[in-house]
């Protein structure tokens, strides 16, 4: 009997996946399907077949509507951005990073700002919010610890695949204990193949309200394919409809520049407009 499920786990090449009822199977992989797709993603779409012994032979990958690199998830709808003002201080170049190719991607994205509750300078908390919500992004301050935020969070209506993402440290572990407390203990469980209780060592998908939770490994950046750097541009949603003189302007030393003026003015953070610099240098040095 053929059924259809979603790959939760990846571990040694073997994937778990489980059915909309929440039956859970380890799987092997026909020859074929590797063949035809290469690696499997947690977050695939999958066909497959359960076997006499209570495992499973996945028999189809699904088509994916969209996939990363580094973490390697597939079908994604949404990520949060976790990010800290202090222990550790966060990397705003990595922020902004974060966010730009997820616009690049047509990612929805959301920055949760943890560990609020250690920040002693609430204007700190405050200017970050600001600034963020200004630019037109959904900012969530909370603690995991303390409570604080948590509720409103939960609450938001969303489906899909939501990654969480941030440095190591930001508190992602923390988060997840918070809102999925058994969570822990379920992972350690999915781990049948004699390698012991996990850490976030893999990808995993972990059920939260409607939606599912990709809890990553602390990776600094997402990595997708190269975009050009009119799309890293326009990217930065602050300044994405300014009218500059030449239509094909990177808001470098070109005269009539809108957004250049914007950030003599005041109207765009410094901040921000130096970390697109960045992006456009590193960008050049990759692909010329």
């Amino acid at each position: 009997m053929t059924m259809q499920g979603t790959v939760i786990l990846l571990e040694a090449n073997r994937p778990t996946v489980t059915t909309e009822v929440g039956e859970q199977y380890l799987c092997y992989m026909r020859g074929r399907v590797k063949r035809d797709v290469g690696r499997i993603m947690v977050g695939d779409q999958v066909l497959f077949e359960p076997t006499d012994n209570g495992e499973a032979v996945i028999t189809q990958i699904l088509p994916r509507s969209l996939e990363l690199k580094r973490p390697p998830v597939a079908n994604v709808t949404g990520l949060f951005a976790c990010f800290t003002l202090n222990d550790p201080s966060g990397n705003l170049e990595l922020l902004d990073k974060r966010l730009v190719m997820a616009e690049i991607a047509a990612i929805k994205v959301e920055i949760i700002l943890t560990k609020v509750d250690l920040v002693t300078d609430l204007q700190k908390v405050d200017h970050f919010v600001e600034l963020y919500r200004s630019i037109g992004y959904s900012v969530w301050p909370l603690s995991a610890v303390a409570g604080i935020g948590m509720q409103e969070w939960l609450v938001t209506p969303r489906t899909g695949i939501w990654v969480l993402t941030g440095e190591s440290g930001v508190g992602k572990s923390a988060l997840i204990s918070a809102v999925i407390p058994e969570a822990r203990i379920a992972t350690g469980e999915l781990s049948r193949i004699g390698r012991g209780q996990q850490t976030t060592r893999w990808v995993k998908l972990l059920p939260i309200q409607k939606f599912w939770l990709a809890d990553t490994p602390g990776y600094t950046a997402l990595e997708l394919s190269g975009a050009d750097p009119h799309r890293i541009a326009a990217a930065f949603l602050e300044w994405s409809t300014v009218q500059c003189r030449f239509p094909n302007c990177l808001h470098g030393n070109e005269p009539g520049c809108q957004v250049k003026e914007g950030i003599e003015l005041g109207r765009f953070s410094q901040t921000r407009y130096r970390h697109y610099r960045l992006m456009l240098e590193q960008w050049t040095r990759r692909w010329n």
